[in-house]
C-alpha cells in the first residue's frame, strides 16, 4: 500500500462500515449517498488488497484483515480529530509566563491594572517586565523573548500586529504653591522657571526646546535624567519644573505636584501594543492581548483620560 495514495476520507468510510455493517447506513452516517459509499468500499478493497467486508446473513461481515485494521483506524481518526480540534483555553487554570517589553513610564502606569486583571482572571500567570530596547525588539519578538511590546513605534514589518492603547500628550508639573504658578502656567512663568529634562542624549534639547526655538524663545534646563518616572518626586521637592507625558499625571499628583497645561503647542502621540502572528494565533497570546487592552481601558476610565 502506498501512503501517498491514501485518501483519509476512506478511513472514515471504513470506520462507518465497521460500525454499521451496512453500506447505506454507513453512507448516511458520514454524509455519503449509497453509490458513493459503494465506490469508497471498492477503493478500500483495492487500497488494502482485501475484501474487508463481505455480505452475510447479518449484513456486511468484516474479514480478518478488517478486524485487524479496525482499532488502528479508530485510533488514527481520533488522533486526527484531536489535532484539528482547537484546545479549550481556561485562563483560570492556564499556567505560563508573559514577557512584556515596555518603558519605565508604561510599566508604572499599566502594571497595577494588568496585575489586578490577571489576579482576577488568570491567577497562575507570571508577568515579566523587561527593558525596552528598540534596536533589537523585532528579533526579540520573533524569537519569543518578548510576548508583547508596549511603546511608541514607527515603521515595523507588516507581519506584526499592533493596537493603540494609550493616547498621550505633554503637561507641565511643578510643586504645590510654586511662586511662578500663582496665576496659572503662563508662557512668561514657564520661561522664567528652572527646568528638568528627560533625555536619552547627552544634551539639553528636547521637543519643548525645539518648539520654543521656532518662536525665538529659550528656556533654562538645569538638570537632565534618563527616566520620566524620577521627575515627579524631584519636582515636588524643588523649585524646578518638568514637561512630562500626561500619562504620568496620577504619579505626579501622588508625589505632590500640581499639573498644568503647557503654554505652547506640542505634538500628541499614541502608545501601542505590538505582537507577532504566533502570539495572535495562540490561545494564551490572544488572552494576554485582550487583557492588556482591557487593563488600559480601566486606566483611562479611572482618570478620565
Amino acid at each position: 500500500m502506498n501512503l501517498n495514495s491514501l485518501d483519509l476520507n476512506l478511513l472514515k468510510a471504513f470506520d462507518a462500515l465497521y460500525r454499521e455493517r451496512h453500506v447505506g447506513r454507513a453512507g448516511a452516517a458520514i454524509g455519503l449517498a449509497q453509490p458513493s459509499m459503494s465506490n469508497a468500499l471498492n477503493r478500500l478493497r483495492a487500497q488494502f488488497e482485501d475484501p474487508l467486508f463481505q455480505r452475510g446473513a447479518e449484513g456486511m461481515t468484516p474479514t480478518a484483515r478488517a478486524e485487524e485494521l479496525a482499532p488502528k483506524v479508530k485510533e488514527s481518526l481520533a488522533i486526527i480529530a484531536q489535532m484539528l480540534r482547537q484546545s479549550d483555553f481556561d485562563p483560570m487554570t492556564a499556567d505560563g509566563q508573559v514577557l512584556i517589553s515596555a518603558s519605565d513610564l508604561a510599566i508604572l502606569r499599566l502594571s497595577p491594572a494588568i496585575l489586578r486583571y490577571f489576579e482576577q482572571h488568570a491567577p497562575n500567570l507570571t508577568v515579566h517586565f523587561v527593558p525596552m530596547q528598540k534596536k533589537d525588539l523585532v528579533a526579540k519578538l520573533d524569537n519569543d523573548e518578548v510576548t508583547v511590546a508596549i511603546g511608541t513605534f514607527g515603521n515595523l514589518p507588516a507581519r506584526f500586529h499592533r493596537k493603540v492603547i494609550m493616547p498621550d500628550s505633554f503637561v507641565c508639573i511643578a510643586r504645590k504653591n510654586h511662586p511662578l504658578t500663582r496665576d496659572g502656567m503662563t508662557l512668561e512663568a514657564f520661561l522664567k522657571a528652572r527646568h528638568f529634562l528627560m533625555t536619552l542624549n547627552n544634551d539639553k534639547i528636547g521637543v519643548v526646546d525645539r518648539a520654543l526655538k521656532q518662536q525665538g524663545k529659550k528656556r533654562r534646563v538645569v538638570m537632565t535624567c534618563a527616566q520620566f518616572a524620577l521627575l515627579p518626586d524631584i519636582v515636588a521637592q524643588s523649585d524646578g519644573m518638568a514637561t512630562v507625558p500626561a500619562s504620568l499625571l496620577p504619579i505626579a499628583e501622588r508625589a505632590g505636584c500640581d499639573v498644568f497645561d503647557l503654554p505652547l503647542t506640542l505634538p500628541k502621540w499614541d502608545s501601542e501594543m505590538v505582537w507577532t502572528q504566533k502570539t495572535a494565533h495562540d490561545p494564551l497570546g490572544r488572552f494576554v492581548i485582550s487583557s492588556l487592552a482591557e487593563a488600559s481601558k480601566s486606566i483611562f476610565h479611572d482618570y478620565g483620560q
